[in-house]
C-alpha cells in the first residue's frame, strides 16, 4: 500500500492525524487523480450507508438459501462467499448506526449554524437605493433567502465577485439545501477574498447537515489547525460529533 492509498484508507476510517489532514487537503487541491479516487471511495461508502434494512434482510436470506442448495465449493469460492456475507453484515450495521445518528447531526447543525452577517453591503435605514446588490443583501437580512439566492446567482454571473458564492451558500444552508451549498463553498475556498477564512467552518457545518462525516471531520480539523475563525467552536463540535 502506497502513501496515498494509506491516506485514503485513514480518511475513510476517520483516523487522519492533523498533519495528514493537511496532506489530504493539499493533495485534493493539486492531484486530480487522488481527488477522483478519494471521491470514488467516499461515494462508495455513502452508497453502502444508504442500503435499507429490507434489502439487507432480503440479501441475507438469498445468500443463506443459495448456500443450502449449492454443492460444496472449492475453498477459494467459499472464502469469497464468506467475505460477501461479511460485507452484507457490515452494510446492515452501517445503516443502523447512520439512521440513529441523523437526528443528532441535524441538532448539531441547528445549534451551531447561523448565517454569516452582511459585511459587504451595509444597509442604511430609510435609504431608497434599489440596485441589485442592495436588494440582494436586503433580502438576505430580511430572511427572504429564495429571493437572495436568485439575486446572488445573477450578481456572481455578472461580476464574478467570490463573496456572492459565500452568501448564496449561507442562504442555501438556511433553507435546508446544504447539498447545494457544498460545491459553492468549495469553489469559494479557491479564492482569497476577505471571507475565505470563514468558509471552512461553514463547509464543515454543511457536511454535518448532509451526514458526510469524514469530510466534516476533515473540515473541522482544518478550522482548528488554522486557529482563526470559530476554532474554539470547531474543537467543541468535533468532540460532540464523534
Amino acid at each position: 500500500m502506497n502513501k496515498q492509498e494509506d491516506l485514503i484508507e485513514k480518511y475513510l476510517q476517520n483516523r487522519l492525524s492533523p498533519e495528514e489532514v493537511l496532506m489530504v487537503d493539499e493533495l485534493l487541491q493539486n492531484d486530480k487523480d487522488f481527488e477522483k479516487e478519494l471521491t470514488l471511495q467516499s461515494n462508495l461508502k455513502k452508497a453502502i450507508k444508504k442500503e435499507d434494512d429490507a434489502n439487507f434482510r432480503n440479501l441475507i436470506s438469498e445468500l443463506e438459501s443459495k448456500a443450502k442448495i449449492e454443492k460444496p465449493q472449492p475453498k477459494r469460492s467459499y472464502t469469497k462467499w464468506l467475505a460477501a456475507a461479511s460485507i452484507v453484515v457490515l452494510l446492515g450495521l452501517s445503516y443502523f448506526f447512520t439512521m440513529n445518528q441523523k437526528a443528532s447531526n441535524n441538532e448539531l447543525f441547528a445549534s451551531y449554524f447561523e448565517p454569516y452577517r452582511n459585511v459587504v453591503q451595509p444597509l442604511e435605514r430609510g435609504s431608497d437605493q434599489q440596485d441589485k446588490k442592495t436588494l440582494a443583501f436586503l433580502a438576505y437580512e430580511k430572511g427572504e433567502y429564495e429571493k437572495a439566492i436568485q439575486l446572488f446567482t445573477d450578481l456572481f454571473s455578472d461580476t464574478k465577485e467570490p463573496y456572492y458564492l459565500f452568501y448564496k451558500a449561507n442562504a442555501l444552508m438556511k433553507i435546508d439545501k446544504a447539498n447545494e451549498a457544498v460545491p459553492l463553498l468549495l469553489e469559494h475556498l479557491k479564492t482569497k477574498d476577505t471571507l475565505t477564512e470563514k468558509t471552512t467552518w461553514y463547509l464543515a457545518l454543511a457536511y454535518i447537515k448532509i451526514d458526510d462525516k469524514p469530510n466534516a471531520k476533515i473540515a473541522l480539523k482544518k478550522v482548528i489547525t488554522d486557529g482563526t475563525y470559530k476554532s474554539s467552536e470547531a474543537k467543541k463540535l468535533l468532540n460532540e460529533f464523534k
